[in-house]
């Protein structure tokens, strides 16, 4: 069986936000795992752009799927735009992608209240729970 929510959390106490942060909903998580592992590849997957050209590794849903599990792992929620900043990818091919994660329950998508223009993105619990998985995978591996 996969990991809860609170087991990812690696029993951190969710803290309410300052005011102003993300319309006041989102939590501050401490204690969390992986979050150093994200932050590496994160980092690695930015600095080989400084040796290779970025078509090379065109991974867009991976991408996407690191910033909001990032985002996640801080209590964050993530802009459509900001995923698309985040992937190199036009908006079509973001919307395209958070499609197919939906698809698979794996996102959830929210409208800003004082800007509808504005669409926030975060993973859901079966999103953040494959990505764990996929990380406790990947540590094993290496």
């Amino acid at each position: 069986m996969g990991a809860k929510k609170d087991d990812i959390a690696k029993k951190g106490q969710a803290k309410p936000a300052e005011p102003g942060a993300i319309e006041g909903m989102m939590y501050q998580r401490e204690g969390i795992d992986h979050r150093e592992e994200v932050e590496r590849i994160i980092r690695v997957r930015e600095a080989r752009g400084k040796y290779m050209p970025e078509n090379w590794f065109s991974d867009p849903a991976w991408d996407i799927l690191l910033r909001l599990y990032q985002a996640y792992l801080d209590g964050l929620e993530r802009t459509v735009g900001d995923l698309g900043s985040f992937a190199s990818t036009s908006p079509a091919t973001t919307n395209r992608w958070l499609d197919v994660l939906s698809g698979r329950g794996w996102i959830h998508r929210r409208r800003c209240e004082r800007d509808q223009r504005r669409v926030f993105v975060s993973l859901t619990d079966a999103g953040a729970e494959q990505m764990h998985e996929c990380l406790e995978l990947m540590g094993k591996q290496g």
